[in-house]
């Protein structure tokens, strides 16, 4: 279940009318993101395929991120821990009403800062960005600018579950061409590890927290959506962990259909410092 700590990443499921979160809601449903690793240096990759019924047609996306790198640094600030989480390239392709593209998307980097809080509960927050990239996929849905994302995130990491409710906001911007609101994201996670495998349940919330006057629904109208759905996942030998997640819109507004959504990830430590030698070793 640790293996898969600290994924924290990056596309909103948008179609060509409008935008949704920058970071796609629900990406980082099972992993438990308040906890702060051991220190060394982890590598995940992820492929995330979705279909939405944008009525009477079908938009589907996919998102492949062949490296999102978590290095859990040797420092402690008293007993606050610091870890380093960046994408330096994600790969989109969208094909959508009136938009069919096949571009890179914007990267993220980001600084955590965790703590332990006894009996199991941690929480750590975060401070990135998702450094902006122009190109005809991001201008069209208005992600052509670098947007702040604060963390937040409560792990319960204990007798085999993990319990993770990763709660962050994203800033936004106002312009004719395209428009991106402000927006608020809660991924929740309820995870049970038994032997090599893990499962449960997963659930994702967005929410616009204001509407652009240009360049958005107009009439103040705003996004959200609500979904469930489950996770399963298998350690391989020590050391690999893979893992499955499948989700469906239950409640939406504004997003012209509901959303449905399968996720591939495997996790693997890169590099752990080794152990100290002995005092009494030759």
């Amino acid at each position: 279940m640790q293996a898969a700590a600290a994924l924290g990443i990056l596309l909103g499921s948008a179609s060509f009318a409008a935008a949704d979160s920058i970071q796609r809601p629900g990406l980082t449903n099972g992993i438990p993101e308040g906890y702060g690793r051991t220190p060394g240096f982890y590598v995940a990759s992820m492929l995330d395929f979705g279909l939405r019924s944008t009525d009477p047609s079908i938009t589907t996306q996919a998102v492949a991120i062949p490296v999102f790198f978590t290095w859990s640094t040797p420092w402690d600030i008293g007993k606050t821990h610091v870890s380093v989480k960046a994408a330096p390239f994600v790969g989109v392709v969208l094909d959508a009403p009136g938009l069919s593209s096949t571009r890179p998307y914007n990267p993220y980097v980001s600084v955590w800062l965790s703590w332990f809080l006894g009996g199991g509960f941690n929480l750590s927050i975060g401070e990135g960005a998702h450094i902006g990239f122009s190109n005809d996929l991001t201008k069209a849905i208005g992600r052509d600018f670098t947007a702040f994302q604060q963390n937040v995130a409560l792990t319960y990491l204990r007798n085999n579950w993990n319990v993770t409710t990763n709660t962050f906001y994203t800033t936004g911007r106002e312009r004719a061409t395209g428009s991106q609101p402000n927006t608020f994201n809660v991924d929740f996670t309820a995870v049970k590890h038994v032997y090599r495998k893990d499962y449960g349940v997963i659930a994702y919330g967005v929410w616009d927290l204001d509407s652009p006057s240009v360049g958005y629904l107009g009439g103040g109208e705003k996004q959200s959506e609500f979904a469930v759905g489950g996770l399963w996942g298998y350690l391989i030998g020590n050391l690999v962990q893979v893992q499955g997640r499948l989700t469906t819109t239950v409640s939406q507004n504004n997003y012209s259909g509901r959303d449905t959504r399968l996720t591939l990830m495997a996790v693997f430590p890169f590099w752990t410092p080794a152990a100290p030698k002995p005092r009494n070793a030759p």
